[in-house]
């Protein structure tokens, strides 16, 4: 270090203009880079000590839960960026957020919501990848965790009893569903897709 300095010192004194100049140029450029980037970091700090985040990714059950949360919400119908989900309603088509970026407002305070999907084309079998991360305005986990706890209450109360049929032809595929809400108007569905007696 002592080496480097002592070019350094050596260049800026010395005879040679081209290379003190340059030297200069290049030590005045690097200190304007850093302080362009300051605001930026500034900004990143406030956000990362002012917010919450919460990140679930849908390997996780809460994943389906938090789209039927969704379903309940008000701020749903002003969404411009949707997404059909059968899975979520039997055989009802669902409108649900899709991939992007979202606002709403919880409680009165504002959540943004990032929902991210990406494909994955390494390993065996090629898998698609979801995530939703929400970030809201201040630093309690209590509000976050009354926040999930609505969206438990309303996965509770849209558990049904449900039989599912699945086949195996190379790989497990779904076939059919049979929701308890339908069984007790006398339906029956057993069998291949499609059939009813």
């Amino acid at each position: 270090m002592k080496h480097i300095f002592e070019f350094v010192k050596g260049t800026l004194a010395g005879q040679n203009q081209f290379a003190s100049g340059g030297l200069l140029l290049m030590i005045v450029g690097a200190i304007g880079v850093y302080l362009r980037s300051l605001p930026m970091r500034l900004w990143s700090w406030l956000i990362c000590q002012t917010t919450m985040m919460l990140t679930v990714t849908d390997d996780d059950t809460a994943f389906e839960w938090i789209k039927e949360w969704f379903l309940e919400q008000k701020f749903l119908k002003r969404v411009r960026w949707l997404d059909l989900d059968t899975s979520l309603r039997g055989d009802e088509a669902a409108l649900i957020p899709a991939p992007g970026k979202h606002r709403f407002w919880y409680c009165g305070r504002p959540f943004w919501v990032w929902f991210s999907r990406k494909d994955d084309t390494q390993g065996w079998t090629p898998r698609r990848l979801e995530s939703l991360t929400f970030r809201t305005i201040g630093r309690d986990p209590d509000f976050l965790k009354q926040f999930l706890r609505e969206v438990v209450a309303c996965h509770k109360r849209k558990i049904r009893l449900a039989s599912y049929l699945y086949q195996y032809s190379e790989a497990w595929r779904y076939v059919w569903c049979v929701h308890a809400a339908r069984a007790r108007f006398g339906h029956s569905e057993i069998g291949r897709e499609g059939a009813s007696g």
